[in-house]
């Protein structure tokens, strides 16, 4: 029979797990608010060689991103008590102009009092393109 701990860090995981699948959702099918509200609130965000720092400046500069498809893949999550340390790649393709990037998102996750969120994220592209992704196209 499992043990109450790991019956915790089972239902820790799935938590965090529950977070980062509503990342993708929440940013394009969702309102923008509603994806804000994964994050603390003084949450760091590392992107095209910026740091934002508090929900406010996240808001101010990707609130105006291109909307598309972003596509989540697997994530690897290391538990340590309230924080975890996650990678996952992903896929993003822009809805109107055809550009996509593709790379890993780095998050570190803690457990608030309002469950568990984002404190910090790093997006590292690994490819920028226009047109179909080479993974996506046909031969």
């Amino acid at each position: 029979m499992p043990s109450d701990a790991e019956f915790q860090r089972l239902a820790d995981e799935l938590a965090v797990r529950r977070v980062l699948d509503e990342y993708c959702l929440r940013l394009e099918v969702n309102d923008f608010e509603e994806w804000l509200d994964l994050f603390t609130d003084d949450t760091v965000y590392e992107v095209y060689r910026r740091e934002l720092k508090g929900r406010d400046a996240v808001r101010d500069m990707l609130s105006k991103a291109p909307h598309g498809v972003h596509l989540g893949g697997p994530m690897r999550i290391t538990l340590d008590g309230d924080r975890a340390e996650t990678i996952q790649n992903y896929l993003f393709i822009a809805a109107e102009d055809a550009a996509w990037n593709m790379g890993w998102y780095f998050r570190t996750v803690v457990r608030t009092a309002d469950g568990w969120k984002i404190a910090h994220t790093k997006v590292q592209m690994q490819k920028i393109g226009s047109g179909t992704p080479p993974l996506l196209a046909t031969n």
